[in-house]
């Protein structure tokens, strides 16, 4: 099965940008270029393992947000941008999104 990565390259350019993050600021956080950052960002071209981590390392992210469109499992790692907006919240506001999604939950 031949994997084409544009979610990936797509995932990667929008973190880039909610970072404030340019292509060359991404490549020289890295360690590759401007040249290559954009080709992934394309998906012209997949990272290598040791990219990819750099690139999730440099953007501060893991690389679930990056590879979630591929996983076909129902795992936990889909819900990660979630948790992250979460846990920047006090335990009275956690407790009001979990009584919101309770009841969206019992209406669908």
């Amino acid at each position: 099965m031949s994997m084409d990565f544009k979610r990936g390259g797509q995932a990667i350019q929008r973190i880039r940008k909610e970072r404030g993050m340019t292509q060359e600021d991404l490549a020289d956080k890295s360690g590759i270029t401007s040249n290559t950052v954009s080709r992934i960002e394309r998906g012209l071209l997949i990272p290598a393992l040791p990219t990819l981590i750099d690139i999730c390392n440099a953007l501060e992210t893991g690389a679930d947000s990056i590879l979630a469109a591929y996983i076909t499992a129902d795992t936990p790692i889909r819900w990660s941008p979630l948790a992250q907006k979460l846990d920047g919240l006090d335990a009275d506001k956690q407790d009001k999104i979990e009584t919101v999604l309770d009841c969206l939950i019992e209406t669908i």
